[in-house]
């Protein structure tokens, strides 16, 4: 099975441990929606903030995802697993040093711009992304999408083969693999 896997808040905890940081560099709290917002409309303070992100080396210090890791590399001996990510390709080798750190396997790592992703993997068979609106460009590329839940993406979702999930337990559930535990 082919089976594509965004990095960012469905791998690593990324909105949540670097929250802080996001808010100080904007000078104010900035709450999910505004993030999402920002990211997507201010493109230079947003390269500013990635520029300065990548010199103090925070995306290095992300949390996992509870199961994340654990679910990934037991898919791996047996599925082909490309991690594609909306990271800037400055952040390569640091993406690439925190994959090594938890141990999470990977046949390909691909940087990508939003609503780009499907150009990365060649028809997977699934995608687990919590982008609302990749996930709608995936779902005409995809045989199923898992939508990580977060407070960003709560809009209906509009395609049968994307599939609203919680927790790398629910994915686990989704792609047949024995819960955590047995």
């Amino acid at each position: 099975m082919k089976i594509g896997i965004d990095i960012d808040n469905v791998i690593a905890n990324t909105y949540q441990d670097l929250r802080h940081f996001f808010d100080g560099f904007m000078g104010r709290k900035v709450d999910p929606h505004e993030t999402v917002r920002i990211m997507r409309t201010q493109k230079l303070k947003m390269w500013l903030y990635f520029l300065k992100a990548w010199q103090d080396k925070v995306m290095t210090t992300v949390t996992l995802i509870d199961g994340a890791a654990e679910t990934i590399r037991h898919l791996h001996p047996e599925n082909s697993i490309y991690l594609v990510t909306s990271r800037f390709s400055l952040f390569n080798r640091q993406t690439k040093d925190w994959l090594k750190k938890h141990n999470i396997p990977y046949h390909e790592l691909h940087h990508a711009k939003e609503t780009t992703k499907h150009t990365k993997v060649s028809l997977p068979d699934i995608f687990i992304e919590d982008n609302l609106e990749e996930c709608e460009t995936l779902s005409k590329h995809c045989g199923k999408i898992l939508l990580f839940n977060q407070p960003w993406n709560q809009k209906p979702i509009k395609h049968a083969n994307v599939i609203r999930v919680s927790s790398w337990e629910e994915i686990k559930k989704h792609l047949h693999l024995p819960p955590t535990g047995i």
